[in-house]
């Protein structure tokens, strides 16, 4: 029997979703919002990935700590009463000032002062003076400076491989009395040998005309005089410290520099070696007296051991 007979429309329309029905099932409408349209499937959360906490690496147990930047001490040898050595210093912190300290090691690491210089800048150049006096006499020879700091907060000082904050140097109470070439001579030029009526007081140095004659000793001078058929042009100097005075003739004409009752430094140029009064030849007759003045009390030693000591450091 045909189906137009039956008045039933063929089932292939559309719905109202644009889906096709299947034959003999209802198809269902698309989900509308109030205002009819259509409203979009719910979105799945995307799942977010869980946070790790990282930890912070250790701090460093020199965060924080002031910094030596640089460190150094000039010259390499400096002399009681002379100049002083200059010891200069830059720390770096945080902080404005830190607190330091100037070690000073003899051998074998023995610390001989500690030095208190206060509280320092930081971020500049510090310097100090070391005169070698700091407590008493410091010992002769070779010496270690070791810097020290700390900052408000109690931590010490870092050192680094520019900076280690330790130098070496060499401290020494007498000075060589002649800046240039020079002699001790034979045995007439040595202390005791004989002389017309007397005995020889000194050590004859024979150097050039002109070679310049320094303090052996920081002190006062006392005398300058000239004594035409004898000692010449001379200078007689106290030392600083210790009871001797030193005694220099036949020195240059117009050559002196110093005048009675100047304080010298060790090693400072008070005049220059020549040939004037009673000599044979140019030369610098050198005396040392001990226990009072030249000539006033005290007595003449023989000045070569000296001499040879301070010849190996000056």
């Amino acid at each position: 029997m045909a189906a137009a007979g039956l008045g039933v429309a063929p089932a292939h329309a559309s719905n109202s979703g644009g889906l096709e029905a299947e034959e003999g099932v209802e198809a269902k409408p698309a989900p509308k919002g109030r205002d009819g349209a259509k409203l979009s499937p719910p979105r799945e959360k995307a799942s977010r990935p869980k946070r790790t906490r990282q930890r912070r690496p250790p701090r460093s147990r020199d965060a924080g700590r002031p910094t030596l930047s640089a460190f150094s001490a000039r010259p390499s040898r400096f002399f009681l009463y002379g100049k002083p050595a200059t010891v200069a210093f830059r720390i770096s912190d945080a902080s404005r000032a830190v607190k330091v300290r100037l070690d000073v090691l003899g051998t074998g690491g023995r610390v001989l002062r500690r030095i208190d210089l206060g509280s320092r800048r930081t971020g500049s150049v510090q310097t100090y003076r070391l005169t070698g006096r700091e407590g008493g006499h410091l010992p002769q020879g070779a010496i270690e400076l070791r810097i020290e700091a700390r900052d408000p907060g109690g931590r010490r000082l870092k050192r680094t491989t520019k900076a280690s904050g330790v130098d070496r140097i060499g401290f020494y109470w007498h000075h060589f009395p002649v800046a240039g070439n020079f002699g001790f001579g034979g045995d007439g030029s040595r202390f005791g040998s004989a002389r017309p009526g007397r005995l020889h007081q000194g050590q004859d140095i024979p150097t050039p005309e002109g070679t310049p004659l320094l303090a052996p000793r920081g002190g006062r001078v006392r005398i300058v005089a000239n004594q035409p058929g004898g000692a010449g042009q001379y200078i007689i100097l106290s030392g600083a410290g210790e009871r001797r005075e030193y005694a220099f003739f036949h020195l240059q004409a117009g050559s002196i520099r110093v005048r009675p009752g100047q304080t010298v430094r060790t090693g400072q140029r008070m005049a220059s070696t020549g040939n004037t009064g009673s000599s044979g030849g140019p030369h610098l007759h050198f005396e040392v007296w001990e226990g009072g003045p030249w000539q006033g009390g005290g007595r003449p030693v023989d000045p070569l051991p000296y001499l040879r000591n301070w010849d190996g450091w000056s």
